[in-house]
């Protein structure tokens, strides 16, 4: 790979933007999902309020929910807030997530994070004792002489998340104590408070990212899904903590049946990150041409970082255009769809990598639609506004989470088959056999 291939390739990275990141190389979408202007709102909720607050936040993934978190970040951080944006994927396995891996995952990051930025050092209080318990659940021992709070629930979070035998253990015996367990925790989020008030700190604010990435599934009980459990079943947990906190949870259950109920655990508002308004709604449909120069411009200013020029990377402009219309208005898609084509054919892009990247998407849409999805496929290419019934909504919500089906909102919101899967046609009809 060439030097000129190789910072195309990094420049056009899917992880969210740093916060150093955001002045040279953040776009402002708001206007193209919507108005929603995501930041002020949650910024809002949290710095009016005189209690701590719990918010969620939605979005297909690769929708720029992260972007937004590290936006958020740096509002807050200019109001004197002390912000620790947690990486749940450092610690949570997303196959199998319950509340004990989300308080693991918050205490270590925020231990970490207290400890390496602002010079503090969290006691642990409640939980030196409890962690005899988790060595004996463990099978091996953590020292506890020079106590440090983030590493040791690095090894147990690492445990944890590696072992789901372990994960299961660790459940049933901190399950009775649950409360306990909260409670010890809003000591020392209590303890966190005090001291960063004495930096000169406002509030504490946790973002506790990529839940949104979990694995959704019907429990084993079948009455409730992974996602349901952890946010609606565990809510008096999940919003329990003391300090304000921001969730970013599956965009599937926030248009499950219930979206309402949601609404009233998480400060009466879910606030969704659409995708980026490419396309008009059907039966006119067509290029949103405001969206289209957005995305482009997104593609601008990473390359003008790094001096290089789009001619030197695209063969001609409409092959910029096809990337920007085959992303659907996935900001991260396009960044990995750009990635994709370069390693298949170098620079500058042409249109066989388009060829490439078509084909091979659509293959991979085309494993993942068995045939009971296709007749609500159907149903939005035909009406994009179509509202799922009782029946409808399980096929709904996984078209949702696998990206088949994306929702826009320009005007009215909507949803569009994502243009990979709007190439394929229907499996045929399967014709009865004859009996014998």
């Amino acid at each position: 790979m060439s030097e000129l291939a190789k910072k195309v390739f990094k420049v056009f990275s899917e992880e969210p933007l740093r916060p150093e990141q955001i002045k040279d190389l953040y776009i402002p979408f708001d206007s193209l999902r919507g108005n929603y202007d995501i930041v002020r709102r949650l910024a809002g909720t949290i710095s009016t309020s005189d209690r701590p607050t719990t918010q969620v936040l939605a979005g297909h993934q690769g929708s720029g929910k992260s972007t937004e978190l590290m936006k958020l970040k740096l509002e807050l951080e200019s109001q004197k807030y002390f912000v620790v944006y947690c990486d749940s994927e450092q610690d949570v396995d997303r196959n199998d997530v319950d509340f004990p891996e989300v308080l693991f995952a918050l205490l270590r990051q925020l231990a970490s994070q207290l400890k390496e930025r602002a010079g503090i050092d969290l006691q642990p209080g409640y939980f030196k004792a409890r962690f005899d318990k988790l060595n004996e659940i463990l099978g091996s021992p953590i020292e506890f002489e020079k106590f440090d709070l983030g590493a040791s629930f690095f090894k147990i979070s690492g445990k944890v998340k590696s072992s789901p035998a372990t994960r299961e253990k660790v459940r049933k015996a901190l399950e009775p104590d649950t409360d306990n367990l909260l409670s010890a925790t809003n000591d020392i989020l209590g303890q966190a408070t005090l001291e960063l008030r004495k930096k000169g700190f406002e509030e504490l604010v946790i973002l506790f990212d990529d839940l949104d990435k979990m694995i959704v599934r019907p429990m084993e009980n079948n009455r409730h899904s992974t996602d349901e459990h952890l946010f609606i079943n565990r809510s008096p947990q999940m919003t329990g903590f003391h300090c304000h906190i921001v969730y970013t949870i599956p965009l599937s259950l926030a248009y499950s049946k219930y979206h309402q109920t949601l609404k009233k655990l998480y400060c009466d508002q879910l606030p969704v990150v659409p995708m980026v308004s490419i396309r008009k709604m059907p039966p006119g449909g067509g290029i949103n041409q405001p969206g289209v120069d957005a995305m482009r411009k997104m593609i601008d200013v990473r390359l003008y970082s790094v001096l290089i020029s789009q001619k030197d990377v695209f063969e001609n402009q409409a092959v910029c255009d096809e990337l920007i219309m085959l992303c659907g208005g996935q900001p991260s898609k396009l960044m990995s769809m750009i990635r994709e084509a370069l390693i298949a054919d170098g620079l500058p892009l042409k249109a066989p990598s388009l060829d490439r990247v078509r084909r091979e998407g659509k293959r991979e849409f085309r494993r993942q639609l068995t045939r009971e999805y296709w007749t609500l496929i159907e149903k939005y290419r035909q009406n994009a506004e179509h509202v799922p019934d009782a029946t409808e909504e399980p096929i709904f919500r996984t078209l949702l989470e696998s990206l088949a089906l994306l929702q826009y909102v320009n005007g009215v919101e909507w949803y569009g088959l994502n243009p990979l899967v709007e190439l394929l046609t229907p499996p045929p009809t399967e014709v009865p056999r004859a009996s014998p």
